[in-house]
């Protein structure tokens, strides 16, 4: 049985597995679904797309983790990580409407300010509710979780995309809603009692994995 102090651990794991599984698979087909709506010069888009995400979040960061900082209380965590996964899926449900690379291009920077709102507070939530002793052991399991979930959703979304372009649109918009819905698993976390972030207690953070 989970202890109930366990559970943000397994709500956060849940949460980055349907946001960073999906997600996965949809960034390796970029590419190739963009070529059918933008293009020979499709991969200079994509690198320039890449570009702002990038830079969005690099830009982001350090100001929305200083913020999360000056409160106690987990509860400014729990909402912009909430708000930050909603923002990552929502470029993906209006991908099947690119007809010009400005839209991609507003869309990366959507996703870059959904993935700096995320970054840093699951990696803040993660770190204050790890169990003394048993980091290693929590970090392998966050791992474990997020590596078969992956293996699933690329299997899944990759067949239905292979399916023909109308499928390719509707595997894009089923990864974003996938996407949205884990802001319900960080939810979840506000039910916890127990949860060591609630009352703003603090241990050394492990650094997560860079995605």
């Amino acid at each position: 049985m989970l202890k109930n102090s366990n559970r943000p651990i397994l709500y956060l794991t849940l949460s980055d597995s349907f946001v960073w599984g999906p997600f996965i698979i949809i960034a390796n087909l970029t590419s190739l679904y963009l070529s059918e709506r933008l293009g020979t010069d499709t991969a200079s888009f994509v690198g320039i797309g890449t570009g702002i995400y990038f830079l969005t979040r690099g830009i982001l960061q350090i100001p929305i983790g200083t913020l999360i900082d000056k409160t106690k209380n987990d509860k400014d965590e729990i909402i912009l990580l909430t708000l930050g996964v909603v923002l990552m899926g929502l470029p993906f449900l209006f991908y099947p409407m690119i007809i010009e690379p400005y839209q991609f291009y507003i869309l990366q920077f959507i996703f870059g300010l959904g993935v700096s709102l995320s970054l840093p507070t699951w990696r803040k939530l993660f770190a204050v509710n790890l169990e003394e002793g048993k980091e290693g052991s929590s970090y392998g399991f966050y791992e474990t979780i997020l590596s078969f979930s992956t293996v699933i959703f690329s299997v899944v979304i990759g067949y239905v995309a292979n399916l023909g372009d109308v499928y390719f649109d509707w595997a894009m918009r089923g990864a974003s809603i996938l996407m949205m819905l884990a802001g319900a698993f960080v939810l979840l976390i506000l039910t916890v009692k127990e949860r060591k972030s609630h009352d703003g207690h603090l241990v050394l953070p492990v650094e997560k994995v860079v995605k």
